[in-house]
């Protein structure tokens, strides 16, 4: 019974000991981005818009495998936005190219809150020479864009329901690229 009860023990203390250290080395792999200062972000936004000119060449990862898709070439991209996530270079095969970063929102006022705080971070970036308007999506979510009189290049700032899902799913998106790419209809 003692011979049992030590046996017992030391597997107990085995098993939370792995558990710990396998936590800990999880912790130690994760890698968290640490966050951005305001002066970075508007540094690298002002660089993100300069860069648009020589397609985001400065900011394109690597490219990834766009066989199926013929008619444009993606690359990972540099993160340049604090709440940005999943970015990347498109070039479509028309000549224009645009930088978009989405990320996902955990509801509406979360997807609302985080395009307020991404145009309010916008406004303080760029130059007065950059007008925005907003227009509302037809999911219920909402769209700001700034343009600058005379160029091609505008910076988005849009949240909204998706609607290729029956969950609730709400998104925003960091977009730098051609006006001609917004012509589309907002979602």
């Amino acid at each position: 019974m003692m011979i049992y009860r030590k046996k017992s023990s030391v597997l107990r203390f085995f098993i939370v000991s792995l558990m710990v250290f396998g936590t800990s080395a999880c912790s130690l792999f994760t890698q968290t981005e640490p966050e951005m200062s305001a002066s970075e972000v508007c540094v690298k936004l002002n660089e993100l818009v300069a860069d648009h000119a020589n397609d985001f060449k400065q900011f394109r990862g690597v490219r990834k495998n766009t066989r199926r898709i013929i008619n444009m070439q993606i690359w990972n991209a540099e993160r340049v936005f604090p709440q940005a996530r999943n970015c990347q270079v498109w070039a479509w095969s028309s000549g224009l190219t645009n930088y978009i970063c989405t990320w996902q929102e955990s509801g509406e006022l979360e997807a609302k809150a985080s395009h307020d705080k991404g145009v309010e971070t916008v406004k303080q970036c760029l130059t007065e020479q950059w007008k925005s308007d907003f227009v509302q999506t037809s999911s219920g979510g909402g769209h700001t864009f700034f343009q600058q009189e005379g160029s091609k290049t505008v910076v988005s700032i849009r949240y909204f329901k998706e609607s290729r899902t029956i969950l609730d799913n709400w998104k925003a998106i960091l977009y730098v690229g051609d006006k001609n790419n917004l012509n589309a209809e907002v979602n």
